[in-house]
């Protein structure tokens, strides 16, 4: 399958989502279902696919300029008054009564020549339905990696309540050692304060997360095109092990991943075939200057009832030879301001091929750091659990002081959630990496 099919697939089957979405979600959703979801919903989404049908009405439009133009009509009068009669010799006369006209005539008129100007606008309408084309497809990955932010966002957010909460029953735990310990004489009365206040902290805390997992859920919802307090949820769908990649294509060096982005980035190719309907329509606007040669052919039946009956019927068929001589400076204008849009149009390829490199130098950059961030807070995690079991087990025989235990607890605590938030970044970052590539699923 060539690409350029590949990605008319792509566009087709977005588009037919809008039948398979669900129209009231509830629970919880993959991300592919999300997408769905938001290709339907999203208001966002709606007018660009509104201003693209208005680019393809334009090019099936242009198409016509090769057709013929045909017409019929047809007329009937019926007129009260004074009637022009002509008469031999002495010319007309006048005379009161009532004219009936009754008439059907068909024409037809077809383009012979213009020097391939038609031509030259039919391909210019062409390449800008196929730049608007890879717009809309570049939008809907733009949807989709949208949703994917938002998807994982909520998930990180729901998730950090879980632990947040796992944490208070842990420092809950840490305060029953504590009043088991004063019980024995082997802590101090004020120790159970100092781990109340810390238990508190965390319950801080936890309510805040409680917050910021809402208005996770809540901008999910929205950017699905759904209301804020709907019952939608993502689906947890990260691996057992965080730094297990969730990518369907390898990761590969600089220039590979450039390369592979000049093709697949429907935002690139739109630049550059935006590039060709601008020269098009620098070439249509130059052909003006040329002779236009039409034929046209008429053929009509025409009754005239007037005090008798008179019958006409007429025939005709010619050649229109039509040669610009002096048009004001039009044309020119109109040539200039083409030849300005050609100009534009190459800045915004140029444009779109730095705006690609910095993607994918940026994406490749913010993977590589988040695969590394989430091995070295994996690595902080057993560390730190190491380090608080054997805190824990010292305490409790009482050679360990509770400010030690509450320290290690609290460098445990940081770092699972270190380890929380690096991979959900690692996430985004696979998103990011795609979209970049323009690899983006929808």
């Amino acid at each position: 399958m060539s690409l350029r099919k590949f990605q008319a697939t792509c566009v087709v089957f977005a588009l037919a989502l809008i039948a398979a979405a669900p129209a009231a979600p509830h629970g919880r959703i993959s991300l592919s279902d999300a997408v769905k979801i938001a290709v339907v919903k999203s208001p966002v989404f709606a007018a660009q696919l509104a201003q693209y049908r208005a680019v393809r009405a334009k090019y099936q439009s242009a198409k016509g300029a090769l057709f013929p133009n045909v017409s019929i009509n047809g007329t009937g009068k019926r007129t009260y008054g004074p009637i022009f009669t002509s008469g031999s010799g002495s010319g007309s006369t006048l005379s009161n009564g009532v004219s009936s006209t009754l008439g059907f005539n068909a024409s037809m008129s077809q383009l012979i020549f213009d020097g391939g100007r038609a031509i030259a606008g039919i391909r210019s309408a062409k390449e800008g339905d196929i730049s608007g084309y890879d717009s809309l497809q570049r939008q809907l990955q733009t949807l989709a990696f949208s949703v994917a932010n938002a998807y994982y966002k909520a998930l990180q957010a729901e998730q950090l309540t879980v632990l947040d909460q796992q944490i208070v029953t842990q420092y809950v735990k840490q305060e029953d050692l504590v009043r088991a310990q004063i019980k024995i004489g082997a802590a101090a009365p004020s120790d159970l304060a100092q781990a109340q206040f810390l238990t508190e902290q965390k319950k801080v805390a936890l309510v805040q997360a409680q917050g910021a997992q809402t208005q996770a859920e809540s901008l999910f919802a929205t950017t699905l095109g759904l209301d804020a307090d709907s019952q939608v949820l993502p689906a947890d769908d990260t691996p057992a092990n965080p730094a297990a990649s969730l990518l369907t294509s390898t990761v590969t060096s600089y220039e590979s991943a450039l390369k592979r982005a000049e093709l697949l980035r429907p935002d690139y190719l739109s630049a550059d075939h935006n590039v060709e309907a601008s020269k098009e329509s620098l070439r249509y606007t130059k052909l003006a200057r040329f002779p236009l040669l039409s034929g046209q052919a008429s053929d009509g039946y025409n009754s005239t009832l007037a005090n008798g009956s008179q019958l006409k019927e007429s025939k005709s068929l010619g050649l229109t030879l039509a040669i610009p001589i002096f048009d004001q400076g039009l044309t020119n204008y109109n040539v200039a301001v083409a030849a300005s849009q050609l100009d534009v149009a190459v800045a915004g390829l140029a444009s779109s091929k730095l705006t690609v490199e910095s993607d994918v130098r940026s994406a490749l950059a913010g993977y590589a750091s988040a695969v590394a961030a989430v091995a070295q807070a994996q690595a902080e995690v057993k560390s730190a659990q190491t380090a608080f079991n054997a805190s824990n087990a010292r305490y409790k025989i009482g050679a360990a002081t509770l400010l030690d235990l509450l320290t290690q607890q609290t460098n445990l605590s940081q770092a699972k959630t270190d380890l929380l938030t690096t991979t959900f970044n690692l996430r985004i970052a696979e998103q990011t990496y795609e979209y970049a590539l323009g690899e983006t699923k929808v």
